[in-house]
């Protein structure tokens, strides 16, 4: 949220000794009902259209000044700045900003901003929060992961239950999303109309096993006469910078941040739907107390999407592990499209197995002597804070696509523990 010294303030002021007709005035000429007493610099007091009515014209301001409550720092927030009204029971007060007069801020103007940033119905602050977190955070040089929430199929509780049930479910999972956060590392926002957004601090395993928590929780939440459970999918990016940025736009990092986790969350939502269509049930959350990854050898490739023709596109890969469904994505940004794919299944295989990132080192496709092309990824895997060299190869069959994918597949499974291959 901003700054109050970001407002439209007026610096109007003024001394002690100027004439009360003067004040009157000034008061009158910029339409306000308040402004400061300024002396030698420094703010002395106050003076108001309701001090002022029984003053004589030709009466010094002092007279009629009066002293202040509280003198706000500008750099203070809107709602902290609100919060500070009703706590002092003001309804106006003087702002500076080291040292200087900025102008008087009242409790109609804090209000009316306090619409523009904040949500009445859920009690959260809009997207701006989020920004003005995100550059603050990556300005400090911390690494910032966002994560996307999207409900699933809220127009149904919207046409079924009508539009009051549907406020209810975007306030109860709201209330559960505000008790799940760590409001030190972690900021909440409602980013539109069925969707929130989470700022947060947390290493990119740690936010993953977050997700998963809020997925379980979602679950608890029921609705309408027959108590129909709720959903909400969520997609991820950021937290996974291994190197200091250099020369950036922060504002535009952080944008980019949001984006892609949206276009992500679009993936996953995609995943459920191609999901269904084979049959297949969606992947519940993964258990906090879970500790050790399922048997690698069960893992499946069960879709690739990509573009070969444009560099600037997403490339989604969808896996199965026993009945559990993830999906990975990646943005090609100019990199090959076998690339993007064995990005992309490395990212599913995340999803799944948090504690085991694998990390792409290289990706070769090369042809032997009898005409047969071969797919070869370089990887490695970090598991109990050590990397470990992996590798995978297939022979190109009938898709290329989908053995790039499989030789990431063979490559992670090579850092499976022995008792579970």
């Amino acid at each position: 949220m901003q700054s109050i010294r970001a407002l439209k303030l007026l610096p109007v002021w003024v001394s002690p000794d100027h004439l009360v007709s003067t004040a009157r005035i000034i008061l009158s000429g910029h339409n306000l009902r308040t402004m400061a007493v300024i002396e030698d610099g420094q703010i002395v007091g106050v003076v108001s259209q309701d001090s002022l009515v029984n003053e004589a014209d030709f009466a010094e301001v002092r007279v009629a000044m009066l002293e202040p409550k509280v003198v706000l720092d500008g750099d203070l927030s809107v709602r902290e700045a609100a919060d500070l009204f009703v706590r002092e029971n003001v309804d106006f007060a003087p702002v500076a900003f080291e040292g200087r007069y900025l102008g008087m801020i009242n409790s109609n103007m804090l209000l009316r901003e306090l619409g523009r940033s904040w949500d009445p119905l859920t009690g959260l602050s809009w997207s701006d929060q989020l920004r003005e977190w995100g550059v603050e955070n990556l300005k400090r040089g911390n690494e910032v992961t966002i994560l996307f929430i999207d409900l699933d199929d809220f127009g149904h509780y919207n046409k079924r239950y009508g539009h009051i049930v549907g406020d209810h479910v975007l306030k109860r999972v709201a209330a559960m999303l505000l008790e799940s956060v760590d409001r030190d590392r972690d900021v909440l926002v409602r980013y539109g109309g069925d969707e929130f957004a989470i700022g947060t601090l947390r290493e990119r395993s740690e936010a993953e096993i977050f997700a998963a928590v809020l997925k379980r929780k979602v679950h608890e939440i029921f609705v309408g006469e027959t108590e129909e459970g709720v959903d909400f999918t969520i997609g991820m990016h950021g937290g996974k910078r291994s190197k200091e940025r250099e020369n950036i736009h922060f504002a535009a990092t952080l944008d980019n941040l949001i984006n892609l986790a949206s276009k992500d969350c679009i993936a996953q939502k995609t995943a459920k739907t191609v999901m269904a269509q084979r049959d297949l049930s969606v992947v519940a959350a993964v258990s906090v107390e879970e500790k050790k990854p399922e048997a690698a050898a069960g893992i499946k490739v069960v879709s690739v999407f990509a573009d070969d023709h444009t560099s600037n596109s997403l490339t989604q890969v969808i896996i199965s592990v026993g009945d559990a469904v993830v999906s990975g994505v990646s943005a090609r940004m100019g990199k090959s499209v076998i690339e993007s794919i064995a990005l992309a299944t490395a990212k599913a295989l995340e999803r799944r197995y948090p504690e085991r990132p694998l990390q792409i080192n290289d990706i070769h496709l090369t042809q032997a002597q009898d005409g047969r092309r071969m797919v070869t990824v370089s990887a490695q895997v970090t598991a109990d804070g050590k990397a470990v060299p992996v590798g995978g190869v297939m022979t190109v069959e009938n898709d290329l696509y989908t053995d790039v994918a499989n030789a990431t597949l063979q490559a992670f499974q090579q850092s499976a523990p022995t008792s579970n291959r």
